[in-house]
């Protein structure tokens, strides 16, 4: 139930709305969905639910329910560990496993935030902990309200990945803040400094916050839940709302919890303050997160020092849930905002689901561009068309000197089936800038004459030395599409040893294209999978570049393999001629796996040596059993 001043903040928020006098477009009707949490007293999900428990109403008016789904994910134990990073200098990902999973967005205000290192590692704490619980099936993303680059993560199963970048979390100065550094401009409502940095941090945080709102609302049919951890606003949001010299910070505020909304997105907030009181930390900061979680149906955790509780409850809540969706009574994009109610005759239990929605004023613009185009720009990978991939940062002897090399694995009954597959690759930087992207097609018909479960391809994508989320989308003749996304770092070629990315090769039963611009980089088709079939044929590859001032210094390349039982084997220790690597595009070295291993886990590590440099790649991989 809503509190008292969480009504009164969104009968505010309503009065105080912008009237839309662009006139609504008409259509049939608005489909609504609306997530519902159903918890006993002792805040555990209530599960077996069904439909003729719940009953609807929007704006008073009893609506018939016209789709009903419980969903049930299980969490992953308490005691799971996050896996170690990945140390390939590669990237592997796929979209061969069920997109049913959890969705969590985790932000970290590194806006609102101070720098006092205790409090600092509480918002590592709950957000690892967060991470830990996270199913095999479940995806996650990290941001930051400042959106600073290096600062975040797309949403990924890989929760060594999430855990490296919670890990470099800082909070940020007003220096280090562009928008708020700096005297307040003439026209800011802001009467003083101090007023006006207010304004400025609330907005600066909000803005992320409503953008990754919008990016969710792409997302249909499933929950989509946010996780803030934020020491929250230093005055209370009845203050910031109605206090005209400040009302930007309130524009900012309600745009985003009505965005949220719309988005059916379900806000929890987290003050990593625990039962501390400062200027930081006040009952008017951890109220004002109390009415964000509940406006949007999540809740919020606060006045505790084990937080760790309320975040597993969290992620249990995001998999135990009942969607519901309706036919709304009220005409189509009337820009107006609607209050659902949701209740169940079951005593006992506590529901909670967002407030309501804000209806768009005219139907959303089509976006123009092709069916790939489409399949790259959606939030999330999407499965059909089965994929594996991996991505190599790689040195290039033309501008922009580095490439992500791209290797692509499908099922061979599926790629033959679809016969002629046109592939769209691109680069997105921190700043959500397409950098690059090409396309190219494989003709899979001569995938019948091999017996092999899966076929390969593969091509390349220059870009500069940076970080990027490389997203590889697919069509094929027969209709079947489908995408997977996966995040690379590309290190700087131009130093005195530049490594690029660890992978593992074979020879590939279809011919790399004119088109393919793999041809030349990579001697072989990387595998995208590291589960390896018996019988050998498999190489280690590794691109190197070395600075030609460098090129006299002593080189020297070790490749070690660790068997099941970890034990090392050298497979090779060998003066290397760096002038070999000293190149524009470097050179790739080669290490063949031994062809008679048995069955089991293994991991081969390979330092590159350079004068007092040296740099070490590794991959697990696993042999399968004949």
């Amino acid at each position: 139930m809503l509190k008292p001043l969480l009504a009164g903040v969104l009968i505010v928020l309503a009065s105080q709305q912008v009237p839309r006098s662009t006139p609504a477009l008409k259509s049939n009707v608005t489909i609504v969905e609306v997530d519902v949490v159903v918890a006993d007293k002792a805040a555990q999900p209530v599960r077996g639910l069904r439909q003729e428990d719940f009953a609807v109403a929007e704006d008073g008016v009893a609506v018939e329910i016209a789709t009903f789904s419980a969903i049930d994910i299980p969490s992953a134990p308490v005691t799971a560990e996050a896996p170690a990073p990945d140390r390939s200098g590669s990237a592997f990902a796929s979209n061969d496993r069920p997109d049913d999973g959890r969705l969590i967005l985790i932000v970290l205000d590194d806006v609102q935030s101070g720098l006092d290192p205790a409090r600092m590692a509480i918002v590592k704490r709950i957000a690892r902990r967060a991470v830990a619980r996270l199913g095999p099936m479940d995806q996650a993303a990290v941001m930051t309200t400042s959106g600073r680059r290096g600062t975040g993560a797309e949403f990924t199963t890989d929760r060594a990945r999430l855990v490296e970048v919670i890990d470099r979390f800082v909070p940020q100065r007003e220096p280090e803040l562009p928008a708020i550094a700096g005297e307040p401009p003439a026209t800011s409502n802001a009467s003083t400094p101090a007023e006006y940095i207010v304004m400025r941090r609330t907005q600066a945080a909000m803005a992320g916050l409503t953008a990754a709102a919008r990016t969710l609302a792409t997302i249909q049919h499933r929950r989509k839940g946010v996780l803030l951890i934020s020491q929250g606003f230093p005055a209370s949001l009845q203050q910031i709302i109605r206090d005209p010299l400040i009302g930007a910070a309130y524009e900012s505020i309600r745009e985003f919890m009505l965005t949220a909304q719309r988005s059916n997105v379900a806000v929890y907030t987290a003050d990593p303050c625990g039962l501390e009181t400062d200027r930081g930390c006040s009952s008017d900061s951890r109220e004002n997160l109390r009415t964000i979680a509940e406006a949007t149906g999540g809740f919020a955790i606060v006045n505790t020092n084990a937080p760790d509780a309320w975040v597993d409850r969290m992620v249990a809540e995001n998999g135990s849930y009942y969607l519901i969706g309706y036919s709304s009574p009220a005409p189509p994009n009337d820009g107006r905002h609607h209050r659902i109610t949701v209740r169940t005759h079951v005593p006992g239990v506590e529901i909670r689901a967002r407030e309501g929605y804000d209806s768009p004023g005219k139907p959303p613009k089509a976006v123009a561009g092709t069916p790939l185009d489409a399949l790259s720009r959606v939030a999330l990978q999407t499965g059909g068309l089965t994929m594996r991939v991996v991505a190599i940062p790689a040195p290039l002897a033309t501008e922009p000197a580095a490439a992500v090399l791209v290797g692509i694995e499908l099922p061979t009954a599926l790629a033959t089936k679809a016969g002629r597959i046109e592939f769209a690759v691109s680069a997105i930087d921190g700043d959500g800038t397409v950098r690059a992207r090409t396309r190219f097609t494989t003709n899979f018909s001569a995938a019948e004459k091999t017996a092999a479960a899966w076929t390969r391809t593969g091509s390349r994508i220059d870009v500069p030395p940076g970080e990027y989320q490389i997203r590889v989308a697919a069509i094929g003749a027969d209709k079947s599409e489908g995408s997977v996304f996966l995040d690379v770092a590309v290190p700087r070629f131009d130093a005195e040893l530049g490594v690029g990315g660890l992978s593992l090769g074979a020879a590939s039963s279809i011919a790399v294209t004119e088109a393919d611009r793999l041809r030349g980089v990579l001697p072989l088709i990387p595998l995208a999978s590291n589960e390896l079939a018996p019988g050998g044929g498999v190489t280690a590859q590794l691109p190197i570049r070395v600075a030609s001032k460098a090129a006299a210094n002593s080189m020297t390349i070790t490749a070690t393999l660790y068997g099941p039982d970890g034990r090392p084997a050298t497979l090779d220790r060998r003066p290397a001629n760096a002038r070999a690597y000293a190149g524009e595009a470097g050179k790739v070295y080669q290490i063949a796996l031994p062809p008679s291993l048995t069955a089991g886990r293994y991991r081969i590590v390979v330092e590159s040596a350079l004068g007092r440099t040296t740099v070490a790649r590794e991959i697990t991989f696993s042999v399968l059993a004949r």
